[in-house]
C-alpha cells in the first residue's frame, strides 16, 4: 500500500502579504511556549465506505507515531449508533484530547445532536478546549432557523444567533491564539447560510484568530477574508459526484497534522497525497455541469502543503 507523504512545504515568508495573512496575530502567537501539533481528519464516512475504517486506522497509527498534541476529527465521522461505538472509543482513545466536530451525516437515519454528544462524550454541540495554549473554539454548522433554508432545503447548514452569542462572548474573553473549527465552511465555497455574517462576526477578532478549519467540501482550499486564514481539509475517503456514479474514492487515506510554530511564526500543514482509485471526477464528466467547473482547481485526492505566515 502507498503511503502518505508529508513533504514538500509552500513557503511564505512573514513579510509576505500575498494571502493576506493577519500579522496582527504574531504577538498573541508568541505567548506559546512551545511548538504545537494538531492531528486532523474530515468526513471519513464511517458508514458509506467499506474502506472507511481502514483510513481511520491509517491516521490513528500515523498519529501514534507522530504524536500530537491532540487529535481532531472534523465532521462526518460516524452514524451515534451501537455496532460504530467501538470505532468513536478507538478514537477517543488514541489521544487524551481527542476532538469531534459534528457533521451534517453524523445526524442521518434519524440521529439527534444529543445522540452525537452521547456516544462521542463531547461536552456539547459546540464548545471550546485549551490545548497547550492554544484556545481551541469548536461549532456546530447544524443549526436550524436560516431565513434562506425554504431556498435549498436538505442538510441545515446554519450557525444560529445563540452560538453566534457564545462564539463572540469566547473571543472577546480569550486571551490565548484561536483556532476555530467547524465541518461546513465559514468562507470559500459551500459557506454556511450566513457566511458573510459569520466573516463579519470574526472580522474585529482578527489579531487573535490564527486559522478557520473545515471538513464538508471534501475539496483542498485555502482563502483569505479580511486577513483571517479559513483552510478546508480535504475528506480523508472521496469526492462526492451524485448521480449514477455516485463518488470518486480515493485509494489511501487522507489527513495531516498542523503544527503551530511560535518561534517561526508560522502555521504549517502537512501535505498528503493519494490516487483516485475507480476512476476521477472528469472521467465522469462531473466538471461538464456548470454549477461544478468552479470546483475544479479545487477537486483532486490531496491535501496540500501550507506554511502560512501569522
Amino acid at each position: 500500500m502507498k503511503t502518505r507523504r508529508h513533504a514538500l512545504k509552500t513557503t511564505l515568508t512573514l513579510s509576505s502579504l500575498a494571502l493576506g495573512c493577519p500579522q496582527l496575530v504574531r504577538g498573541n502567537l508568541e505567548r506559546l511556549s512551545k511548538r504545537v501539533s494538531l492531528g486532523i481528519i474530515a468526513d471519513v464516512h464511517i458508514d458509506l465506505l467499506p474502506e472507511a475504517e481502514n483510513h481511520l486506522d491509517t491516521f490513528l497509527a500515523a498519529m501514534k507515531k507522530e504524536q500530537p498534541d491532540a487529535l481532531i476529527q472534523l465532521g462526518d465521522f460516524a452514524f451515534p449508533s451501537d455496532k460504530n461505538q467501538r470505532l468513536v472509543d478507538k478514537f477517543n482513545s488514541a489521544h487524551p484530547d481527542a476532538i469531534h466536530v459534528i457533521g451534517n451525516h453524523d445526524l442521518d437515519k434519524g440521529h439527534t445532536k444529543d445522540d452525537v454528544v452521547k456516544s462521542w462524550g463531547i461536552p456539547g454541540y459546540y464548545y471550546s478546549k485549551e490545548v497547550e495554549g492554544l484556545k481551541l473554539i469548536v461549532l456546530d454548522g447544524n443549526d436550524k432557523g436560516s431565513p434562506t433554508y425554504s431556498q435549498h432545503g436538505g442538510y441545515h447548514c446554519y450557525i444560529g444567533e445563540e452560538q453566534r452569542s457564545w462564539l463572540k462572548s469566547e473571543l472577546e474573553n480569550s486571551t490565548k491564539p484561536v483556532i476555530l473549527v467547524s465541518h461546513q465552511p465559514l468562507a470559500g465555497v459551500a459557506t454556511v447560510d450566513n457566511g458573510k455574517q459569520m466573516q463579519k462576526l470574526l472580522s474585529p477578532y482578527k489579531e487573535k484568530i490564527l486559522v478557520c478549519l473545515n471538513g464538508h467540501t471534501h475539496v483542498d482550499q485555502h482563502a483569505v477574508v479580511d486577513g483571517i486564514n479559513y483552510i478546508h481539509i480535504n475528506s480523508a475517503s472521496y469526492y462526492w459526484l451524485g448521480g449514477k456514479v455516485r463518488l470518486a474514492p480515493y485509494k489511501d487515506a487522507l489527513f495531516t497534522t498542523l503544527s503551530i510554530d511560535p518561534d517561526k511564526g508560522t502555521l504549517e500543514i502537512t501535505e498528503s497525497k493519494s490516487t483516485w482509485s475507480k476512476g476521477t471526477p472528469a472521467d465522469a464528466g462531473y466538471f461538464n455541469n456548470g454549477k461544478n467547473s468552479h470546483r475544479k482547481g479545487l477537486v483532486h485526492p490531496q491535501i496540500s502543503a501550507r506554511e502560512v505566515a501569522t
